[in-house]
């Protein structure tokens, strides 16, 4: 539960950062083509999440870093609509 509440930390963190410059948004399906590799898949469901059941996927590439969100049954499904979604996953520089 505590690697969960960090990487939720770290999500918000990562979604609310100043330098907007450095950050961009593309869907899940984009990333993957473009050659980035899943380091991680954490399953978070408690207060961090309303007691919702989300997926966060982490993905890297060189020195970029993505960060995904999804509701659970959208990434067991594998929901064309939520792995094409543009707004699903932040990338960092």
């Amino acid at each position: 539960m505590r690697t969960a509440f960090a990487v939720a930390l770290a999500l918000i963190g990562f979604a609310h950062t100043p330098d907007c410059r450095a950050q961009e948004q593309q869907s899940f399906k984009s990333i993957i083509a473009r050659g980035f590799e899943i380091k991680s898949v954490t399953f978070l469901r408690g207060d961090t999440t309303e007691n919702r059941e989300v997926i966060l996927v982490t993905l890297q590439k060189d020195k970029s870093v993505a960060v995904c969100y999804f509701a659970a049954t959208s990434w067991v499904n594998l929901s064309s609509a939520a792995l094409e979604d543009s707004k699903r996953c932040d990338i960092r520089n």
